[in-house]
């Protein structure tokens, strides 16, 4: 079986918390497993096919882990290594403990008291020895997640909690301008040292996300939310794709291949001189035409026309202004 590059980091991370948790719930059901780590039927069973190749040296047939399936019955046999506890590095516990304290700092949170007494049973159930040192380092950490959209925040939270759809006044990176939303808040989650917002829009009718710090002011309307919460989670990436977006190839410079790290893109490829082509979905030109002016000549503009033309329109203005 072939897997993405980029699934084989998640699906092993997942297979090696699976196999533990089947082995101290004998008799656990597929739909059970399914459930508890959110995968469907066909890819619990592409893991067990895989684990069923798995096993220590010399990889004989009595040294292979047992994955089957037993009429509803999910069964792993032969992996009683992988049951035990493993152990936080410090560098793991380095990172909990910081994203921990992160999350006890965002407004209004409920559970505030218990994640700190959580932190403090962490700091000590790492190994002997990485425990100071990483309660030491974490200490050296700052956390500062924009303090000043506290209120914000807040805001947000109470309209999720009781299910209040909201007016607020957004700026728009992608059309460089001021608008106006009705939205029915979702949740708020923090990505690259800032605090988002994932909301139903109803100018849109889909659901977006949106940086807490660029909204400007929130009313509530009154109404309550009829769009489903479910069992929301923050979303895997800050760009929710559309059937309404449009499709922009862009190439940059080796210089400029910071570019690719940070956008979200369908395609890459790299050129006959070296640059790297970037196909992309936005709803808006825009803040693309603004990065391909900070570029400069470490940019080209491919598609669309009016791609360029923007450009070209952005760059006339600019020198405008500056004369």
């Amino acid at each position: 079986e072939l897997v993405p590059a980029e699934a084989t980091g998640s699906r092993l991370e997942r297979i090696l918390t699976l196999v533990p948790w089947v082995v101290a719930h004998p008799g656990v059901t597929v739909d059970d497993v399914c459930t508890r780590f959110n995968v469907t039927k066909n890819d619990l069973l592409n893991d067990l096919n895989v684990l069923f190749m798995c096993g220590l040296p010399p990889f004989g047939p009595g040294d292979l882990i047992e994955a089957f399936v037993d009429g509803d019955t999910v069964h792993i046999d032969m992996a009683d290594y992988l049951a035990r506890p493993m152990r936080l590095t410090k560098r793991e516990a380095l990172a909990l403990l910081v994203m921990g304290r992160a999350i006890a700092e965002l407004p209004g949170l409920k559970e505030a008291q218990s994640l700190r007494s959580a932190l403090e049973k962490l700091e000590q159930a790492v190994a002997p020895g990485d425990a100071s040192a990483a309660k030491e380092q974490a200490q050296h950490v700052a956390v500062d997640l924009e303090r000043e959209s506290s209120g914000t925040l807040a805001a947000l939270r109470l309209a999720i909690g009781e299910r209040r759809r909201l007016n607020i006044s957004y700026f728009s990176f992608g059309r460089n301008e001021m608008t106006q939303r009705t939205i029915c808040p979702l949740v708020v989650f923090a990505q690259m040292g800032r605090w988002y917002l994932e909301a139903f829009d109803d100018s849109s009718a889909e659901e977006r996300v949106f940086r807490v710090d660029r909204i400007r002011e929130i009313e509530p309307t009154g109404d309550l939310c009829t769009h489903d919460h479910g069992d929301r989670k923050p979303p895997e990436t800050l760009f929710v794709p559309s059937d309404h977006d449009l499709v922009a190839i862009v190439e940059v410079s080796p210089n400029a291949a910071w570019v690719a790290e940070v956008t979200p893109y369908d395609k890459i490829e790299t050129t006959k001189d070296g640059w790297s082509r970037l196909t992309l979905r936005t709803p808006h030109l825009a803040w693309i035409e603004r990065l391909l002016m900070r570029l400069g000549r470490d940019a080209r503009a491919i598609e669309p026309p009016e791609l360029q033309k923007g450009v070209q329109e952005l760059v006339a203005k600019t020198l405008v202004r500056y004369a």
